[in-house]
């Protein structure tokens, strides 16, 4: 019965919350069916004891003892207690969420004709709404909802001669709409430019010209700062050579700061963090010191945790960037210490990539290798990563067999992979095409005179930076220099 996915989500709860999902289901409000009572406390004395898989027979004859086993009857119990885990789960998420239940309350009065109370609770709505640090999303949804409730009541039942109240609703509603539509507009255009995906974003060109008229173009004072926010980092993405819209995130982050929420706060990070990445791949190395300098500030303050966890991505970027930075010491510190901050599902494919990295980056390539046979391709970008820093290292090692060999087959797995997006698919074909021509060259460095040898790579160089669309272009162009010694043969 430990199969059970009721039992195994019960389990996944904290020691607290299982006593408060207890104190839920004894409680005679929501649940007067002692054979649910006395199921949760078979499954929570079986969880603290670790006595292993309940038995669905035995289970029954202690809920049941003069009765002859019935599946169906048992089937009834444990949906009963699975409907009372899901209350559980949606009254304390609603706890912690006081304006909902300030929401709610004041909804159902105006549901109930109960007009003094609503008005009672519609006062003390606003005066928590008063004491909200941030205007964000929910804050004018809630706006929204409050006022929607006192201007539909005053419209039937005061006087409808007066409208500040149904403006005021109309326009938190605009709000709210606008900076929900810019944050997950921003999201999906982001990944669509990481893997090959698109989406009807419908209405978004037609209300940027309006934002721009409304919120952006106007003084401070008008101004929305979570609108703006957004506003800009979704033209980092669509006017990607555009630096002035991503010196606009960094005034955010230097000067703006507390006016946004936790999310607000990461994802001006995020998406700051996301363009001086794309800068970095397109060759501009200047923006690798400060993005460092981002994230080490994004550990400090904590924002890039999400409830206290660091996402395999952000690890990865910091862990590549300081290795990159020869930041050694700080690298091996940070991979440590986060990495069980990490989800669980992903921990040791991560750090087992981004250890090899940091080998890679110290130049003990043969640990590279030995890290990377523990990293399981789980996704596409595992095998892109995986395989450009396997290729990089049988590079360091001069071992061009090897080397030959996984370039046409890394080249054969971007022809025929479907998820890779056409951008992504064309950049590391070019980049393969050039790599082993890189590598040919510096195999047969010997039969050619010095002046030959530089002629074929200044020229190799000249292509790979007059070609659109290659991935790790600093590179290649590092490494088409004249060798020290060439490669074995």
């Amino acid at each position: 019965m430990n199969d059970s996915k009721l039992v195994k989500y019960i389990a996944e709860l904290s020691q607290r919350d299982r006593e408060r999902l207890r104190q839920l289901v004894h409680s005679p409000f929501f649940n007067q069916h002692k054979p649910t009572m006395d199921l949760l406390e078979l499954i929570l004395k079986s969880i603290a004891k670790g006595d292993g898989p309940l038995n669905r027979e035995k289970v029954y004859q202690k809920l049941f003892p003069k009765s002859d086993f019935e599946e169906q009857k048992l089937h009834n119990v444990m949906s009963n207690l699975k409907k009372l885990f899901h209350r559980f789960l949606a009254i304390d998420y609603v706890e912690k969420q006081p304006l909902l239940e300030d929401l709610y309350t004041l909804e159902a009065t105006f549901e109930r004709n109960q007009f003094e109370l609503m008005n009672n609770r519609a006062k003390l709505l606003e005066k928590h709404l008063a004491e909200q640090k941030f205007e964000d999303y929910f804050f004018h949804f809630a706006q929204y909802r409050l006022n929607n409730n006192l201007g539909y009541y005053g419209g039937h039942y005061v006087d409808r001669t007066k409208s500040e109240t149904m403006q005021a609703m109309l326009d938190h509603f605009d709000r709210s709409y606008l900076i929900e539509k810019l944050r997950n507009c921003c999201h999906l255009t982001a990944n669509s430019m990481q893997v090959n995906t698109h989406y009807d974003f419908g209405l978004l060109n037609p209300l940027l010209e309006y934002i721009q008229r409304t919120y952006i173009d106007v003084t401070e004072e008008k101004q929305d700062w979570t609108i703006r926010l957004y506003w800009s980092i979704l033209q980092t993405m669509r006017e990607e050579s555009n630096d002035a819209h991503y010196q606009e995130l960094k005034k955010m982050l230097n000067e703006s700061f507390e006016y946004f929420s936790p999310i607000g706060q990461q994802d001006l990070y995020g998406f700051a963090s996301n363009y001086c990445i794309r800068r970095t791949m397109m060759g501009d190395e200047e923006y690798k010191r400060e993005l460092f300098d981002l994230y080490k500030r994004g550990l400090e303050t904590g924002v890039l945790l999400n409830n206290g966890l660091i996402t395999e991505f952000n690890y990865k970027n910091i862990a590549t960037l300081g290795g990159n930075l020869r930041e050694f010491d700080w690298t091996e510190r940070f991979l440590q210490e986060y990495k069980a901050l990490l989800p669980a599902s992903k921990r040791e494919n991560v750090y087992n990539y981004n250890l090899a990295y940091l080998f890679y980056n110290k130049k003990q390539y043969h640990q590279v290798l030995s890290s990377l046979l523990h990293v399981q391709f789980t996704d596409v970008m595992y095998y892109l990563n995986s395989n450009f820093l396997m290729l990089r290292t049988y590079y360091a090692l001069k071992d061009t067999e090897t080397l030959l060999s996984l370039i046409e087959t890394f080249r054969i797995f971007v022809m025929r992979n479907k998820k890779m997006s056409p951008t992504q698919r064309k950049e590391y074909t070019n980049f393969l095409r050039f790599a082993k021509k890189l590598v040919e060259l510096k195999h047969h460095s010997g039969t050619y005179t010095r002046t030959a040898l530089e002629e074929k790579l200044k020229a190799l160089r000249s292509k790979i930076e007059s070609t659109d669309s290659v991935i790790n272009r600093s590179w290649l162009l590092e490494e088409a220099v004249v060798p020290v010694s060439p490669f074995a043969r």
